[in-house]
């Protein structure tokens, strides 16, 4: 039975999802303190945090790529390529200033979720909560942007 057939265990589904969750935490928080904020060096800091963050994690999802490409001994260079690009986009988004730096990272999960939609073979499970972490993680980045802009 391949990997995807076999049933994932609930308890690992809900430890993937609470953790899946949780991750998503710094962005929404940021976003809410940046508009709390309302403007200035503290709420750029903030910013700044949460775009630090998104790199991060931006460039762990391109790692799952490299990880899965190390198991399949067919794998050819392509995968590992594609494995490196968020973390070379996500450098690129620090490197650019705050406001482009965070549609920038923005983009890219979007990206990214379509990438690991289209190249990964992801139980269904998976793939839903890879859509909705997505979709949460955008809409922070999003008020992030609004937050940095607001006034």
């Amino acid at each position: 039975m391949n990997d995807l057939a076999r049933p994932t265990d609930p308890q690992t589904r809900r430890t993937a999802t609470w953790l899946g969750l949780g991750g998503v935490l710094p962005f929404v928080l940021g976003a809410i303190w940046a508009w709390i904020l309302g403007g200035g060096d503290t709420a750029d800091w903030v910013l700044h945090a949460v775009a630090t963050y998104g790199a991060v994690i931006l460039s762990f999802l391109g790692g799952i790529h490299w990880g899965l490409a190390l198991r399949d001994v067919d794998a050819d260079r392509n995968r590992y390529i594609v494995s490196v690009v968020p973390a070379l986009l996500a450098w690129m988004a620090l490197l650019l200033p705050l406001g482009p730096g965070i549609a920038l990272l923005a983009v890219c999960f979007v990206g990214q979720l379509i990438v690991d939609l289209l190249r990964l073979e992801l139980p269904s499970w998976f793939r839903n909560l890879r859509a909705l972490l997505t979709l949460l993680v955008v809409a922070a980045l999003i008020l992030s942007l609004l937050a940095r802009y607001q006034g």
